[in-house]
């Protein structure tokens, strides 16, 4: 993050007031449209330093791409200080406009969003305001989450009020902000992603405090119908548990989204599509859904397999050069219906459909193209020739645990990688429980091998 120059009110077109800062849109000459959160009065030396603290913890977590982190900190000639960061076209509010969020769409979220508080939380790092504006959506169709930290929070106290329906009961008494509570705003912004409305919806001729009394004294409704997972609905109401410690850590909420990532697509009639965060936007999106790590011991080295139409599968290995002794194994990703999985390198959520189509007779190919590199990230694109379920498989130099990014349709991807490391890459394709592969592909000299 680094402090930039004063940037020109004529340069900015408003896009939304908030209880504290105003929001602008910049677009610089020959530069890409970015956000700029302005503030009421100018950063003191504490709030500064405190931003810029939680932003390099942010940007070292495994997880930093599912951030909207912020870029720097420009002043404004009057002395108010903005917060730049990407813009992105959407929030969680706009998806739910015309409706509900699909069930499989939702345990994406889910587990995408816990694993970044977990990871956060293990870092030290609270949140502090886990509501639907700060669920955003990339023009990519990655889910991310902005507003990350406590600094600003402190310097700038924003009205519960406004989203009194989002926030932990002990923060509306208290104004105690804690993991705890960052889970049960995850809880109650899921909530409002499967069913459209907030966990405490407002009442007509209800007083202004009403919201705020029935969080604090009432229960949100058990979500029922649309053949919802009652693991799903139990888990959201466990989330929002009145008492901290009743509520689950967010890690412990990742492994049981994980766990309804696997088992969902089967509960008779529900049809889900784990391809698209928002069914009607176009299929070309990129939904990180999981991380698969291999072990820390090296497994048994497993039978070579075929996939449908005959095309050899193993490992890909990662070599950086005679001078690298460790050496990553990149797990298959995507699991054929009816083998063993016994000696598999790590367990991997099932992509299943209720009824697959039948395979085309002639084998699908993947062409992964030439990475760009651009030092701290490395955009990725490739193509197929026809639709296929994606998933990324990045091995790092000197890493154990290779990294598994589930895209469905989407055909690009930007990795977030460190300068200096060698890097391998490989696309992964399913179709109807067979896998197909790309030629692996370095970067900085590595030396890839299947």
């Amino acid at each position: 993050m680094t402090l930039m120059a004063e940037i020109s009110p004529d340069a900015l077109v408003p896009r939304a007031t908030g209880p504290v800062a105003t929001v602008y849109l910049v677009a610089p000459p020959g530069g890409r449209t970015a956000v700029l959160k302005v503030y009421p009065q100018p950063l003191d030396r504490r709030t500064y330093s405190g931003v810029e603290v939680e932003q390099a913890k942010l940007a070292g977590l495994r997880c930093a791409p599912s951030i909207v982190r912020v870029e720097s900190l420009d002043d404004l000639p009057d002395g108010r200080t903005g917060l730049r960061m990407e813009f992105c076209p959407q929030s969680l509010p706009d998806l739910v406009a015309s409706g509900p969020l699909p069930i499989g769409d939702v345990v994406v979220l889910g587990q995408i969003l816990s694993s970044v508080l977990a990871e956060a939380h293990d870092a030290g790092l609270v949140h502090g305001g886990v509501t639907p504006s700060n669920v955003l959506e990339r023009p990519s169709g990655q889910p991310a989450l902005a507003d990350f930290g406590l600094a600003l929070r402190l310097r700038f106290p924003r009205d519960l009020m406004a989203d009194a329906a989002y926030t932990a009961p002990e923060v509306l008494r208290e104004g105690e902000l804690s993991e705890a509570a960052d889970v049960y705003g995850l809880g109650a912004v899921l909530y409002l992603a499967l069913t459209g409305r907030p966990p405490f919806p407002a009442r007509t001729g209800e007083p202004p405090d009403g919201v705020v009394l029935r969080v604090l004294r009432e229960s949100p409704a058990e979500v029922t119908g649309r053949d919802v997972p009652p693991a799903l609905s139990a888990l959201l109401l466990r989330m929002m548990a009145k008492e901290p410690d009743a509520r689950p850590e967010a890690a412990s909420v990742v492994r049981e989204f994980e766990a309804l990532l696997a088992g969902v697509g089967a509960v008779p009639g529900d049809e889900l599509d784990f391809d698209d965060f928002r069914d009607e936007l176009a299929a070309g999106r990129s939904v990180p859904v999981a991380v698969v790590e291999a072990p820390k011991k090296k497994p048994p080295k497993p039978p070579r397999e075929k996939a449908a139409g005959g095309k050899s599968r193993k490992p890909l290995l990662l070599g950086a050069g005679a001078a690298v002794a460790l050496v990553a194994v990149l797990p298959v990703v995507f699991r054929p219906g009816g083998g063993d999985t016994a000696e598999r390198p790590a367990p991997a959520p099932v992509v299943s459909t209720p009824s697959p189509a039948p395979t085309s007779p002639e084998q699908p190919t993947i062409k992964l193209n030439p990475p760009v590199d651009k030092g701290t990230s490395v955009d990725l694109s490739w193509s197929a020739s026809r639709v296929l379920r994606y998933a990324v498989v990045v091995a790092e130099q000197g890493s154990k645990k290779p990294k598994v990014t589930y895209l469905g349709r989407a055909t690009r991807l930007t990795v977030q990688v460190s300068s200096g490391l060698k890097y391998c890459f490989q696309i992964q394709g399913e179709e109807a429980g067979a896998l197909f592969e790309s030629a692996p592909v370095p970067i900085r000299g590595a030396s890839c091998r299947k």
